[in-house]
């Protein structure tokens, strides 16, 4: 494959789901940790989210990153399983949006912030160009 052809859509390559056990506080039936499931957010999906989360204050018309906010509506985005859509999920822990129940469910903050992480890294943000080279090799 080569020229263009390698850019048409039925050739780009599928990012997979990760599944991992994203916290120490829930355990299945036969006590293990339970897995979470995650996919990477494309480009469309981020740019939502950096619009949701930006600002522009001040007659200086200073543009304002809402982080905090980011952070969680990104890492509740990449979000499969748990559901964070689910009413009985919300309701349980009195929250209305995903973003609200991402930080009740991982309230360990080095879990949410490992969290936060992984999302970044299966969405492609902390490669460097050498690994991307490597990964164009294979």
């Amino acid at each position: 494959m080569s020229g263009l052809s390698a850019f048409l859509k039925q050739n780009q390559q599928e990012v997979k789901n990760v599944r991992f056990a994203a916290s120490r506080l829930y355990r299945d039936e036969d006590g293990k940790p339970m897995e979470w499931e995650m996919r990477m957010l494309d480009s469309e999906e981020v740019g939502r989210i950096r619009k949701a989360c930006t600002n522009i204050v001040g007659v200086g018309k200073k543009v304002v990153v809402d982080n905090e906010r980011f952070n969680r509506m990104f890492a509740a985005g990449c979000t499969v399983f748990p559901n964070l859509h689910d009413k009985e999920l919300q309701d349980s822990y009195g929250v209305f949006e995903p973003e609200q129940l991402i930080v009740k469910l991982l309230k360990i903050d080095a879990e949410y912030q490992a969290y936060v992480q992984k999302a970044l890294e299966i969405s492609g943000y902390g490669q460097s160009d050498g690994e991307l080279v490597e990964v164009a090799k294979n």
